[in-house]
This record gives structure tokens, sequence and C-alpha cells, in this order.
């Protein structure tokens, strides 16, 4: 086997391919590379790296700190801060400032409409301090939307908020109306800061839907008080606990009153063809605490002398007419009373408030009549610190219109006194 050659570059003679020495002109024919020393980079060359390494990361800090943020924590509070210090920021749905509703659950009764609001609050982090005005400086823009609940038959529905006087610590209002039918729903606050920053609140209310019961004069003995009191006992022994009952009453006059202590029954009057109207001459009294009862288009009219209404139990009213009683209206106990459009005349107290201890239901007293009474409002005792309203409410020929006896604040701005 022939080994490949080649030739010597010195002397030309031929030899083996692998050969590094020639024998013939004994001259080195290995191939070498010429090795440079290494190279460093200059001090100054590095430091200036290093330099505009530290520039680039200083304004890239800068710049993600100066640009908008997001402030969104999928609830229904956040703390923002900026140069002027920190807000507590919270959606509730309750009147009290400082708590936030991110989930809840209302009972609501089948086949009834129903309002509620959302309210926006802002509070100095720190100090507690209402801050709804300063911060609000600072605001581009807020808006309400619904991100679940408002399709349906029965959608949810919520109105651009506002500020509102029935509470003037929140720094915005949405008024959502819904109905029992309406099922679950989810909403964002989104208010979009001055400097671009974007703040977002969440709230979600699942609905509890309660049977109801109705009676009425076609299906039921209710003409008479004896038999309108026999009914209300066969309900408080017989029909479902849960259930909300409501009776439909005939356009009657009912020679006595009325005992409802089982259970809370709704009272709804009626009125005939001649104007008669659904018409209680004995007291009626009211004792279940903790639940609310609904009297509605009824007529209390008494001898001169007894307590026409009274409740240890908290009672909504509406356009019921209270004449002719030592009290009208008689608030004790663990009660509530709230009453509109109703009339109380000729009564030596319209209404009397004299309760310990209660869950409110609502402030306001609106579009009500008080006329020649002895004194038409007699605040003795009201279980809440906050102000009771009685905006649109006419007062005329009493003796004395507000007997505040217990200090209570009472905004009377929006009243009609003669």
């Amino acid at each position: 086997m022939n080994e490949e050659t080649k030739s010597c570059p010195h002397c030309g003679a031929q030899l083996p391919e692998r050969a590094s020495f020639c024998p013939h002109c004994a001259q080195d024919i290995s191939q070498r590379k010429e090795v440079s020393p290494p190279r460093h980079m200059p001090r100054w060359a590095l430091y200036s790296a290093l330099m505009v390494l530290l520039i680039l990361a200083v304004a890239l800090a800068a710049w993600t700190y100066t640009r908008p943020k997001v402030y969104d924590n999928g609830t229904a509070e956040v703390i923002y801060t900026d140069d002027d210090g920190s807000y507590q920021l919270l959606a509730g749905f309750g009147s009290d400032r400082f708590r936030p509703a991110h989930e809840m659950t209302e009972t609501v009764e089948e086949g009834m409409d129903y309002r509620m609001p959302s309210r926006l609050y802002v509070n100095h982090a720190d100090a507690g301090e209402n801050a709804k005005e300063a911060f609000f400086q600072k605001v581009e823009g807020v808006a309400v939307e619904l991100l679940r609940g408002g399709e349906g038959a029965s959608p949810w529905r919520c109105e651009a908020p506002v500020e509102m006087d029935f509470d003037p610590e929140a720094a915005r209002i949405s008024l959502l109306t819904y109905a029992a039918e309406s099922g679950p729903m989810e909403l964002r606050w989104t208010l979009v800061m001055k400097n671009g920053d974007t703040i977002r609140l969440y709230q979600r209310v699942d609905l509890d839907i309660i049977p109801t019961l109705h009676y009425t004069p076609e299906n039921c003995a209710m003409n008479t008080a004896g038999e309108l009191q026999a009914l209300v006992d066969e309900i408080n022994k017989t029909a479902d606990p849960e259930a909300i009952v409501y009776l439909h009453l005939p356009a009657v006059t009912y020679q006595g009153g009325l005992v409802m202590e089982g259970r809370p029954i709704n009272l709804l009057g009626s009125e005939g063809e001649n104007g008669a109207r659904t018409t209680f001459t004995g007291p009626v009294r009211a004792t279940m605490a903790g639940h609310i009862y609904g009297f509605e288009n009824i007529d209390f009219t008494g001898p001169g002398d007894g307590v026409g209404v009274s409740v240890s139990a908290r009672l909504h009213l509406t356009g019921c007419r209270l004449s002719g009683w030592r009290t009208g209206l008689l608030c004790y106990g663990n009660s509530w009373v709230n009453f509109q459009d109703c009339v109380f005349e000729d009564n030596t107290v319209g209404f009397h408030f004299n309760a310990s201890n209660a869950t409110p239901t609502t402030y306001h007293y609106s579009g009500n009549l008080f006329q020649n009474n002895g004194t038409a409002v007699l605040l003795e005792s009201v279980p809440s610190d906050q102000a009771l309203y009685f905006d649109g409410t006419h007062f005329s020929r009493n003796g004395a219109d507000i007997d505040n006896r217990c200090g209570h604040e009472v905004s009377i701005a929006d009243a009609i006194f003669e």
C-alpha cells in the first residue's frame, strides 16, 4: 500500500504526508500559528459601559414607576396610593362606609320587583376620615357596569353613579333594579384617574327566592274583625313558616282591631266603588320582633283615645291614614317604623318613636301629611345615629310639629310647614 507523500517546502524532496522534519535539508516543515498576546479592555471603556447600563436601568425604573397603573384585586376594596397619601376605596350595599360588600345573598319574594343602591365610599386609609371631596378632584371618570345578570327576561339594571342626598357619606351611588327572577349578578366599578391610573371594584349578589302566600276575600272569610282574627290565627298555625303572607283586605270597616303576634303578615287595603276604604276602628298590634310588616292603603280611625297602631317589630306603612287617636302610631321595644304618603290627623300624638333597639330599614319619611295633631312627631328614643329625613312631608296646624326630646338629628330642609 503506497503512503501518501508531500514535497518539502524548502528543498522539494518527497516526504511522507505526516512528516514534520525534512531529512534532506534538515528543515522543520510543520505549520505553526502565530500566537497573539491577550488584549485587555481599557478601564475607561469598562466604566463607560457600566455607566450606560446604570443610566438605562434608572430610566427603565423611572418609566415603569411613572406609567399608569391598574389597581384590580378582584374584590370590593382597594388601597390606592399617590403623592398625597393612601386612600381606602370600597363598594358597599349598606350605609357603613368602612364595610366593603364583595358578595351577598339577598332574600327576595317571588314575583316582586326591587331596587337597591350600590355605594362607593372613599376614606383616608390612615385617619379614616371621609375623603370623597379631595379624592374626586383626581378622578377623570367613574362608571358602573354589569358583568353578569344584564340579560334574560327580567335583567338587572344599573343607573349611572351620582351623589344622592339619602346618603351624603357616599362618594357615588348607582341604583340597581331587579326582580326575584333576575338571577345572580356581578358588577364592576371603574374609576379612571387624571394621571391615567385605573381602579376597579367588584360586587356580586345571589338571590334567595322565598315563597309568598296570598289570601283574598274570594277564597277566605275576612269581612268582619272576628273572621279576620280567626284567619290570622289559622295562618300562624298552618302556613309555611318561611313564606311571606299577604292579606288582600276588602273595602269594609272592621268594627274592632287585630293582633298579629305569631308571624309577620302584610295587610293590603282596598277601595270600593263608593270611595270606601279598608278601615279599622279598633287598635292594631304587631309584636313579632325582628320581622317586617307592611300595611298599605288602610284607614285607622279611632274614638279619640287609645293607640291606633302599635308595633314592637319593623313596620312600613304606605298610603295609610291614622286619625282620632291618643297616639296614632307607636313604635316601641325592638322596633323600627317607616312610612310614606300617609296622613296623621286629629291625634293627640301622630307618631311616637320610643324604641330601644332595632335594625333600621330606611331613614326617609317622605310625602306625608301631619295636620291638626296636638304633637305631630314625638321622638323619645330612636335606636340609630342616622338622621331622619322628612323630605316632602307637610306639617299643618299642629300644636307642635316635632317634639325632639331625645335630640336625634332630623332633616327638615325639604319639609313644608304652615
